[in-house]
């Protein structure tokens, strides 16, 4: 019989999801109930625009709107009173802006 190497598993601090280190590492910047995430999609802008059209010219798309972003929007507050919670428990309050976080 041989010994089998197990590989370790981590768990994301937010939403439980599980996996290797570097996975769940990648997995922690960007997942919706993060407080702190960043968000590809709209820059943690809050919003993205919309073009309705033809794109003239690059940059200038006609007629645009900005609409509320939809990854933003599914942020669960519910969590953040969990994640805030916990962290009073363990002292760990520090909560880093989102400049300062290394992608």
């Amino acid at each position: 019989m041989k010994p089998v190497r197990t590989q370790q598993r981590y768990r994301c601090d937010f939403c439980k999801k599980t996996g290797i280190k570097s996975a769940i590492e990648r997995h922690e910047k960007i997942c919706f109930r993060n407080p702190n995430r960043f968000c590809d999609y709209c820059e943690n802008k809050g919003y993205t625009t919309v073009c309705h059209g033809d794109l003239i010219e690059e940059g200038d798309c006609g007629l645009s709107e900005n609409v509320p972003c939809p990854y933003c929007a599914k942020f669960d507050k519910k969590m953040l009173k969990e994640i805030e919670a916990r962290e009073k428990k363990e002292g760990n309050s520090k909560v880093i802006p989102i400049s300062e976080i290394p992608f």
